[in-house]
């Protein structure tokens, strides 16, 4: 006998600056279109750099490569490997995780997933360092965001010290990469896979909960 259908809560780990977080989130973005109301995504910061530090050549060349193969990708076509080519690449990913932190604070979810579109736009397919607060402001009056209370919440000791305690949240619970996937708070899955992969895993854990999927997803 099956249970009647409970929400599947998805939590993606990501990191603004990474290419491979976004792809994920596109990806699980369309999962849960698919799966419509089986499931519910929901994003955690994780800062691939923490402490702000000049990037090493060698890790610049890396993350540039990383760029060009999620440009690749079909939902990354048009990304580009400029933000860790320029003379002032991001010295830390935190700063646009705590962004986001504000928009939620100032515009809830819908406000947080504007400025993440905005800043992903920036940096990914842009090369626009992100991660200075100047750029920062700047995206977020663009977002549409009210600057008064997005300026107090951005600066604020709090709202870091939420970012950070999520970050240390993820590092006691095994992770320690971007993107990292969280399904039903059971399953861990590192790395950005493929749609078909996503979507294979969430019909297993569906099966295992004893769940039973709407008759229209047919893939």
């Amino acid at each position: 006998m099956h249970r009647s259908i409970e929400p599947i809560e998805l939590t993606l780990y990501h990191d603004v600056l990474c290419g491979w977080s976004f792809l994920a989130d596109e990806r699980l973005s369309l999962l849960c279109e698919e799966f419509e109301p089986l499931l519910r995504l929901r994003l955690r910061p994780f800062a691939v750099r923490v402490e702000p530090r000049i990037p090493t050549r060698w890790e610049c060349a890396s993350e540039a490569s990383a760029l060009r193969k999620v440009g690749r990708e079909p939902e990354g076509r048009g990304i580009v490997p400029d933000l860790w080519r320029s003379v002032d690449p991001p010295r830390s990913s935190l700063p646009p995780l705590v962004a986001l932190q504000a928009a939620t604070i100032v515009g809830g979810q819908r406000g947080m997933r504007r400025m993440l579109s905005e800043l992903r736009r920036a940096a990914l397919f842009r090369g626009i360092n992100v991660s200075r607060d100047d750029v920062i402001l700047e995206v977020a009056e663009s977002c549409g965001l009210d600057m008064h209370r997005f300026a107090n919440a951005f600066f604020s000791d709090h709202t870091r010290r939420v970012v950070l305690d999520q970050y240390e949240e993820a590092l006691a619970r095994g992770i320690d990469s971007v993107p990292t996937l969280i399904v039903g708070d059971e399953w861990m899955l590192s790395g950005a896979r493929s749609v078909a992969e996503y979507r294979a895993t969430i019909r297993r854990f569906i099966r295992q909960q004893g769940l039973r999927m709407p008759e229209r997803i047919v893939h």
